[in-house]
């Protein structure tokens, strides 16, 4: 086996060893939070076993412990503690992907702790450093082809791991305590939600990820206990793992997850449905090849090369940092190779030839993008592109900014502004309907919303699925703009072709 301090494996294992006194404090709230005395500690992916040997030592009623990890080197170490220390600890030097867990740790009925910190890396990751230490490959989120295919597929081993344990095992007089990602945390209250797990209670303690581990992490433990009876299910906030401080409490609202009860209950009352649909900007995993920046009527490369092709395809655009810092005059050009998704790129070749040779030039690249949205579709494809991508006025926002500010795009140049796929938007027809949209978008009532259902901890905060949810219908009606409203929503269906004077192509 390759050295464990290898770059590759410290990804590929999460070689992110929980130090001493990080086991300790996790066993202290256990014992501190639920006065527990387990019959049965087990960690999945115990490592170096730290926390493991702090739950032996902290619980001595539990008469079976069992260690399972991957890494013999790990294991190797492990050992000698055991040893030295006249530990009672059952090690199992297995793939927790691929172990039978019901049978392999033949686990009879008794109160049942699941423990540990596994590792804090996404499967897009270990894929792409080509990792054997994976799970089989299966959607097993049960998400729709397209979700599956743009990215909601991805998730991390924790997640995994954890929603293996809790099916396989949650009836049992069991509490899992874990170190995770803040944001794994709220997807698998979000499965126990939607599965109708018996929940009794659900706790996240955030920790320093920079003073344990060196890492700029939003993380926490987590603590789940079950019950035989159905309860709603909420989890408590507190300060943090040191500070045991109940600060916030996270629930669910018609299988929304909700950041925080208490300012929600004000606003509830306008989640639905968005009339208008919400979108996400232009992708193609190309930027250096795609976006191109504008100086002096010129078109420059990533590397200031000027770039002689056509204008016809080239389209003013606007990134996140743009949105997000009010900067709205597009100092960048994005080539817009499709109208609709799947339509033959052919056509460049004739009426474009510049482009078509630039693009040729690129080939490669383009060849080698990873995403499967681009599998077996025209040569030069691009994503979230159609009709609506062409209407004159946008209304955007970040997606990845802390700031909930809403923008009106005009057109620029006779070509409507388009936005990367980390940016969010709604098209108009009129600049009247963009202002009022904007004027709904930009009030306080959706800003309580927003502040209700956003968690910014999380890797893209404002998302489409978030802002499908707010009913501007209703917010309208309360700000006394739903006749104006009514009038644009009922010529602005998101399947209409619009035509306009704007260049297409």
């Amino acid at each position: 086996m390759a050295s464990i301090n290898s770059s590759k494996n410290k990804i590929e294992f999460g070689d992110f060893q929980t130090p001493d006194e990080l086991a300790n404090l996790i066993c202290e709230v256990i014992q501190e939070k639920y006065n527990y005395s387990p019959d049965c500690i087990i960690e999945p992916t115990c490592g170096k076993g730290n926390i493991l040997v702090s739950a032996i030592k902290k619980f001595p009623s539990s008469k079976l412990n069992i260690g399972i990890e991957i890494n013999d080197e790990y294991l190797n170490e492990l050992n000698e503690k055991i040893q030295n220390e006249n530990l009672n600890i059952n090690l199992l030097n297995k793939d927790f992907f691929s172990i039978d867990l019901r049978n392999e740790l033949e686990i009879e009925n008794g109160k049942i702790l699941f423990i540990g910190n596994p590792p804090w890396v996404t499967n897009s990751i270990l894929g792409k450093i080509e990792s054997v230490n994976l799970p089989k490959k299966n959607n097993f989120k049960n998400f729709r082809g397209i979700e599956a295919i743009t990215g909601k597929s991805n998730f991390d081993l924790s997640e995994f791991i954890l929603i293996k344990l809790i099916d396989l095992f949650f009836n049992k007089n069991s509490i899992f305590a874990f170190l995770i990602k803040t944001s794994v945390a709220r997807k698998i209250l979000i499965s126990l939600e939607k599965n109708n797990i018996q929940l009794e209670t659900a706790e996240i303690f955030p920790i320093d990820s920079k003073k344990y581990f060196d890492v700029s992490v939003d993380a926490c433990l987590f603590i789940l206990k079950f019950s035989e009876i159905q309860n709603k299910v909420f989890c408590n906030i507190y300060e943090s793992i040191d500070k045991r401080i109940l600060t916030n409490k996270i629930g669910f609202f018609r299988e929304t997850i909700i950041q925080n009860t208490n300012t929600f209950l004000n606003v509830e009352k306008f989640l639905g449905t968005s009339e208008y649909v919400w979108r996400n900007g232009i992708k193609h995993d190309q930027a250096n090849v795609m976006e191109l920046n504008l100086k002096d009527n010129l078109f420059l490369n990533s590397r200031g090369e000027i770039i002689d092709i056509e204008k016809d395809l080239v389209f003013p655009l606007l990134k996140s940092s743009d949105l997000a810092k009010g900067n709205l005059s597009p100092r960048k050009g994005v080539i817009i190779t499709q109208k609709r998704i799947g339509e033959n790129t052919n056509y460049i070749k004739e009426s474009f030839p510049k482009t078509w040779n630039y693009l040729n030039a690129n080939k490669e690249s383009f060849m080698n993008r990873k995403s499967s949205i681009y599998k077996n579709k025209p040569l030069f494809s691009i994503f979230s592109i159609g009709d609506y991508s062409f209407y004159p006025y946008k209304i955007a926002i970040s997606g990845l900014y802390k700031n909930i500010k809403f923008n009106i795009l005009n057109p620029h140049l006779n070509k409507s502004i388009q936005v990367d796929d980390t940016c969010n938007f709604i098209s108009c027809k009129s600049l009247d309907e963009a202002e009022i949209l904007c004027k709904i978008l930009n009030s306080s009532i959706t800003n309580k919303i927003l502040s209700s259902l956003i968690f910014w901890d999380s890797k893209r905060p404002i998302t489409t699925e978030i802002l499908n949810k707010i009913d501007l219908k209703k917010i309208a009606k309360e700000l006394n703009y739903l006749t104006e409203y009514n009038s644009f929503v009922s010529n602005n269906p998101s399947s209409k072709v619009f035509e306009d004077n704007l260049v297409l192509f």
